[in-house]
């Protein structure tokens, strides 16, 4: 039995608790309160001082791309096709190896700046092995693209023997293994019905960029714009494959049944009052990615209606490709910045913890300081939290450098703090 002492703790679930404590057994949460009343009832514990720190969950980066960690992010802002292009002859240009030391790096960021949990898409197959060798949580994507449908049904047989490959290297660790057809653009409508015959009946996560760019918006509505005429020759596509045409890309991915599958839908930017009545009778979750979406989407997705519908929405920051840092304290900051009052600290920060955990399906276990759950918490320096303001003033005045402690199920994975042990 540990117990963790702080000045702050926040549950997430329930108010903040100052001069609280934590308890954890063998890897979950035994108990969450007032100091006082929790070493009263383990007063033998193996006791945790962190002084004017402040504990609460590990935070939930829904969505990352690790292989991409050694690539930079745009100068400029809002050309998001002409982003994708030198991107993908990025991409092209990093070998594996590089990929997977970049995945490992990214890796490392996560656990430095307190995330526990990660949404991975994996183009290449090369960040599982460092998400499972540094013990991390979360799902990892495979990716699929395709735009020939004639190549559908074996590009989804590749992506079929990968997922297997994938299930059994992680199988019995913290990691979910799942599929993510990366958007409406960039497959076929028979990829995406060969996806679709992959996932029906199992319970393999999947994920959609969806609703991302003015551009994507453009090109399913008319056929027209600077994705087929500036993308897809950059890809070998010389005419864009025969697709239905619809009023937004939300539209078009109901058209095809894709949101029967449940998916995580990251960015979701550009969608309508219509869109976000789909969304909510079926069942998906968002990942919000507010400083990518600044960058390069041109617009600003509509998260308080997602919430008020009742849409799990967690925060991501996406790849070095398009962001200048995995910290999801930043996110959070971007995120209160770009909502402008319409969102709480509150809100911000169950999206980057529990909100996070309910997009990946992970809420049952991580998420929140509730007795039962797994112990995936991070210790943090308090000295900028106001009674008056604690989590307003915890969010404005952290970041990924202040974070002291980071457990998984319990285990320290990275410590900057003095005073406790390494294991």
């Amino acid at each position: 039995m540990r117990l963790l002492t702080a000045r702050w703790v926040f549950p997430v679930s329930a108010p903040p608790i100052a001069d609280g404590a934590v308890a954890i057994q063998a890897g979950r949460i035994a108990g969450v309160g007032p100091r006082a009343e929790l070493t009263a009832a383990w007063p033998s514990a193996d006791r945790w001082e962190l002084g004017e720190g402040a504990l609460l969950p590990g935070l939930v980066n829904c969505h990352t791309h690790l292989e991409l960690c050694h690539l930079s992010s745009p100068a400029d802002t809002g050309n998001f096709a002409t982003w994708l292009v030198t991107l993908i002859e990025g991409r092209r240009q990093l070998p594996l190896a590089d990929q997977a030391a970049a995945a490992e790096a990214g890796a490392r960021c996560l656990l430095e700046s307190g995330t526990t949990s990660v949404g991975e898409v994996s183009t290449s197959g090369q960040s599982l092995a460092p998400l499972l060798r540094l013990g991390l949580r979360g799902v990892v994507y495979r990716e699929i693209l395709g735009l020939s449908p004639e190549e559908a049904e074996t590009r989804c047989g590749a992506a079929r023997a990968d997922l297997q490959a994938m299930q059994r290297a992680a199988r019995g660790a913290r990691l979910r293994v799942g599929l993510s057809p990366h958007s409406p653009y960039s497959l076929s409508e028979a990829l995406f019905g060969a996806c679709g015959a992959l996932l029906r009946g199992t319970s393999i996560p999947c994920c959609i960029h969806v609703a991302e760019s003015a551009e994507e918006v453009e090109f399913l509505s008319t056929g027209q714009g600077a994705i087929p005429r500036r993308l897809y020759p950059a890809v070998g596509c010389a005419v864009a494959p025969p697709r239905r045409s619809a009023a937004s890309p939300i539209e078009y991915l109901a058209a095809l049944g894709a949101l029967a599958w449940r998916p995580l839908l990251i960015h979701a930017v550009h969608v309508t009052a219509t869109d976000i009545e789909h969304m909510a009778r079926s069942g998906v979750s968002v990942a919000h990615c507010p400083r990518s979406n600044a960058r390069l989407s041109g617009g600003v997705a509509p998260v308080p209606e997602l919430l008020s519908e009742g849409i799990p929405v967690g925060l991501g920051t996406d790849s070095l490709a398009s962001v200048p840092t995995l910290d999801l304290w930043d996110e959070m900051r971007a995120a209160l910045e770009i909502h402008a009052g319409r969102l709480a600290p509150a809100e911000v920060l169950e999206m980057a913890t529990l909100g996070g955990a309910r997009a990946l399906g992970l809420a049952d276990q991580v998420g929140s300081l509730q007795v039962g759950k797994r112990a995936d918490l991070i210790a943090v320096s308090a000295g900028a939290v106001s009674a008056s303001d604690p989590v307003g003033s915890l969010i404005a005045g952290t970041e990924g450098a202040d974070v002291l402690l980071t457990l998984v199920e319990g285990e320290i994975r990275h410590r900057r703090l003095e005073g406790v042990p390494c294991a």
